[in-house]
């Protein structure tokens, strides 16, 4: 292979890791904090520390050590220490192995950064690593663990550990000289405990996922989106189900509306005919009330030979003086309105023979005008009026009423006097009174 396809094979690699830590990180960060994983190597490992010159190997058994055995590296040959830890490995079974160093050798400390950080958290504390620590990146192993997130702050609070190179290479150079690569770098106290560890092995150093892990992260992404897909399908599904469920009670309660609505119009179409007469008697003047208006109306050289009341209309024939007035009197009443003559005046030539016949000068006319609609409260507010006006009772009269409504023969001589005085008298007592 090719140096520039394997660079283009480590550039591919690199960006699927960084992918899937990614995608890892957003994953747990769905998790409740108390149902999270602990970010600890397996217990199956075995671990190597340097002691006084010589190379232990053990194992953790809960929280208690284990040791296996030394590999004494201040004496003999390289060839019969790789020998030596080779059995060792051999007695307590072929396991990945990682390394362990005492807590005095890693400095750990708390870093404050800004929240847009946990993008690239580990370069930026590679940057910062001088300032922070008495290292610089190229001294120094290091990692990080996020503490937690204080957004309403926009800060980071991150646990940062950091071990010299020189305290982790020389054990890596006797593993590397076995054969042997770590699988991490972890501090004593911290594997010893409950908790989450640093790992101070670079991403470079550690073991490369082999091309089955990267079928195997696809297939966990594959089924992770399928179960996604059939979370957000199931509820719709249901809903679907539903719906169909509902459809016939929908098309019966939309028969039952619509039969109300029928019935609706139908009982506002009945009321509105049994409502009719009284409206139209309360809209529409009394046919006194109207004649009364024309006997107001008439001037008095206008004489009345027909009178017709025909619906909203009032027809009127007869003989007039004052023709050219009749229309802008008819056009102020409050019960008429839309006054027009019929038919085209004649001109009277001969003489008055008898009352009420026509004399010479004046004109035979044929006039209509529609009667004025009113609003019911008024009408009845006039009717109350008109009641009041015609009728005033006084005390002393209200006395005399009593007294004829109790004599039959008074009573109705008063209603002859009554018929009597309403005939209008002319000025020379030969003309006919007006309606």
């Amino acid at each position: 292979m090719t140096p520039s396809r394997r660079r283009q094979r480590n550039k591919r690699s690199d960006g699927l890791e960084r992918f899937f830590r990614w995608w890892g990180r957003e994953l747990a960060a769905l998790v409740p904090p108390t149902l999270r994983p602990k970010n600890r190597p397996s217990p199956s490992m075995l671990w190597v520390g340097l002691e006084q010159g010589a190379i232990v190997l053990w194992r953790l058994a809960g929280q208690k050590r284990s040791e296996i055995g030394r590999v004494n590296i201040a004496a003999g040959e390289a060839a019969a220490h790789k020998i030596a830890f080779d059995a060792l490995r051999n007695k307590a079974g072929v396991r990945p192995v990682g390394i362990c160093l005492p807590s005095t050798q890693v400095l750990r400390k708390q870093v404050i950064l800004p929240l847009a950080a946990a993008e690239n958290l580990t370069q930026v504390l590679g940057f910062d690593l001088g300032r922070q620590t008495p290292y610089t990146a190229d001294q120094a192993y290091y990692d990080q663990r996020l503490l937690r997130e204080d957004r309403s702050g926009n800060r980071l609070h991150v646990l940062l550990g950091v071990a010299p190179k020189t305290a982790i290479d020389e054990i890596l150079s006797y593993l590397t000289a076995w054969g042997v690569t770590p699988q991490a770098v972890v501090v004593s106290d911290e594997l010893e405990s409950a908790g989450d560890c640093l790992n101070l092995l670079p991403s470079s150093l550690r073991p490369k996922p082999s091309r089955s892990g990267y079928w195997l992260y696809g297939a966990m992404a594959g089924v992770t989106l399928v179960l996604f897909a059939m979370l957000l399908a199931i509820p719709l599904w249901k809903k679907r189900e539903v719906v169909i469920a509902l459809l016939p009670l929908q098309a019966r309660a939309q028969q039952q509306a619509d039969a109300v609505d029928v019935l609706k119009r139908e009982q506002e179409r009945l009321l509105a005919e049994y409502n009719f007469p009284a409206e139209r008697k309360l809209t529409t003047p009394a046919k006194v009330a109207l004649l009364e208006e024309v006997t107001r109306i008439l001037p008095d050289n206008t004489w009345l030979q027909q009178l017709e009341v025909r619906g909203e209309e009032v027809t009127m024939q007869g003989n007039t003086g004052s023709s050219a007035k009749l229309i802008g009197l008819f056009e102020q009443s409050a019960l008429l309105e839309n006054a027009n003559f019929k038919s085209p005046l004649v001109k009277v030539q001969g003489g008055r023979g008898q009352a009420g016949e026509a004399q010479a000068g004046e004109e035979r006319f044929q006039l209509a005008a529609e009667i004025r609609a009113v609003d019911p409260a008024g009408a009845l507010a006039a009717q109350r009026d008109v009641q009041e006006n015609k009728n005033p009772v006084s005390p002393a009269d209200k006395t005399s009423s009593q007294v004829k409504a109790s004599d039959p023969a008074g009573t109705r001589a008063a209603q002859r006097d009554a018929q009597v005085n309403k005939k209008p008298a002319s000025a020379a007592g030969n003309q006919p009174a007006k309606p």
